[in-house]
């Protein structure tokens, strides 16, 4: 039975780090950070490629790559402690509680199965045996998803079905074990506008049904500001800034958050260059003490790079799940607050 109670997290992440391993050598990848997720509530993760968000994402459901594993810091579900779980303890857990939907569709879905059997695969997996209800679950799953002629699809392959059919595919994959967490990690990337818009609709129509949690990563602000009720942003495996959608995108207060808002194109900047933000994102060999983002700031200053900032709270609020976070040493004033709300009302 799942829990009643909202207040309680469904997911608790608290100074996870993440080591990869290069030859001999160990890098830290994600340092040292925390969130919460509770029931029903979809949070977004944002940031540059190389942040560390997709890595966080996999470190939930045990999927990290050879190469990395957690270092330290604690993964708890449901208060269920999930770096003490076995292998085939996480197999019992992904699909049913934990479920996953992949950037690429075309690179994880099994090319030589039809997109029926991949999804049955997926059902007896945890228990269900009979073929005539996993078929008809199936079928009416992927007529939810906006697949229409289900009977004609499942016998279909993957190079059959165009981008954004095989995203659906995926959600659907996800979504017939009724997962309570969905981690989707950029989902809608390489889909063009209106099937994006699509996706996005239905995930929020899932999560609205059947009340599941929805971890949703994204380099896309404007994705993440349509979908998301409270927003991480990640810079060089740290998260500098979180908040609500609303606190961080309207009010930003990392210079790292402000110059991801100041670069999207909008009406009101038409004909002025476009913003950007200088140099590039630090591999993990490049990333030093201190503030990740003091090379790239324009407002960095001496003791910016000498320790990680710590936490600070602007709005006051106590609930951890609402709170305006940030990891920065400036100080903040009037001036800033309202060329924040200006900027709050540009692309986003």
């Amino acid at each position: 039975m799942r829990p009643k109670s909202r207040e309680t997290p469904l997911l608790r992440v608290e100074n996870l780090s993440i080591a990869i391993s290069r030859g001999k050598k160990t890098f830290t990848a994600v340092d040292g950070i925390g969130f919460s997720l509770r029931e029903g509530e979809i949070l977004g993760i944002v940031g540059e490629s190389g942040c560390g968000k997709s890595l966080t994402a996999l470190s939930i459901p045990g999927l990290l790559p050879s190469a990395a594993r957690v270092s330290s810091g604690s993964i708890s579900f449901d208060g269920r402690d999930l770096r003490s779980l076995s292998e085939q303890e996480y197999c019992l857990l992904r699909g049913k509680e934990i479920a996953m939907v992949f950037q690429e569709p075309a690179l994880s879905l099994n090319p030589l199965m039809r997109i029926g059997r991949q999804i049955e695969e997926m059902l007896e997996l945890h228990g269900s045996k009979d073929k005539k209800i996993n078929r008809n679950r199936i079928v009416e799953i992927m007529e939810n998803l906006g697949l229409r002629e289900g009977e004609e699809l499942i016998r279909s392959y993957p190079h059959q079905l165009s981008g954004g059919m095989c995203q659906r595919v995926m959600i659907a994959l996800a979504m017939i074990g009724n997962p309570r967490l969905l981690i989707a990690d950029e989902p809608t990337t390489a889909l063009d506008l209106t099937t994006q818009a699509q996706i996005l609709d239905l995930m929020r129509e899932l999560n609205h049904k059947r009340g599941n949690a929805i971890l949703f990563i994204s380099h896309d602000l404007g994705v993440i500001r349509r979908l998301c009720r409270r927003v991480l942003v990640m810079y060089a495996g740290k998260i500098v800034e979180s908040g609500t959608v609303e606190d961080v995108f309207d009010n930003p207060l990392h210079e790292y958050t402000k110059s991801l808002i100041d670069s999207i194109p909008c009406r009101e900047r038409k004909g002025l260059p476009l913003a950007n933000i200088p140099g590039r994102v630090p591999s993990v060999e490049e990333r030093l003490p201190g503030c990740p983002f003091a090379p790239r700031c324009g407002k960095a200053r001496e003791d910016c790079c000498a320790a990680f900032p710590a936490e600070r709270v602007f709005n006051g609020k106590q609930d951890e799940c609402a709170a305006h976070q940030v990891y920065c040493i400036q100080r903040y004033g009037e001036t800033e607050n309202n060329a924040s709300e200006e900027r709050g009302r540009g692309g986003l």
